[in-house]
């Protein structure tokens, strides 16, 4: 049995997907905070190992490449309400705009992420 390990600050459940089972939890301090790390390990021998570790490495990858919306900042708004009202329709249709952009390029993204789920669960 040919074991690897890897510690993570995140959800476990995600990493579970790809063959990961949970060991134990470490607490961690660094200063002023706290945090707890997760244990995992996964045999390197399981069917379709290497399979596996390209799709996980491609579903965090696109994982780490989601967008965040900032939503529009009510202080800006009332400032340029008062200011100009066309100014603050602009803003409001260009931060309108941005919303619809990241939520279709996250959800393209989550589809690629369900797809390589859906692949993996097929291999597991």
């Amino acid at each position: 049995m040919n074991i690897e390990t890897k510690t993570v600050r995140d959800s476990v459940y995600e990493y579970e997907k790809f063959g990961w089972k949970h060991t134990e939890d470490t607490s961690v301090r660094h200063g002023p905070t706290h945090h707890t790390e997760h244990v995992l390990a996964r045999d390197k021998d399981m069917p379709n190992y290497q399979l596996i570790t390209t799709l996980e490495q491609k579903y965090f990858s696109l994982r780490s490449r989601r967008l965040a919306y900032t939503p529009m900042d009510p202080m800006w708004g009332v400032v340029t309400f008062l200011l100009f009202i066309v100014p603050f329709v602009v803003y409001a249709c260009v931060k309108n705009s941005q919303k619809k952009r990241v939520q279709t390029y996250n959800a393209y993204i989550q589809k690629q992420m369900s797809d390589i789920l859906a692949e993996v669960k097929t291999l597991l």
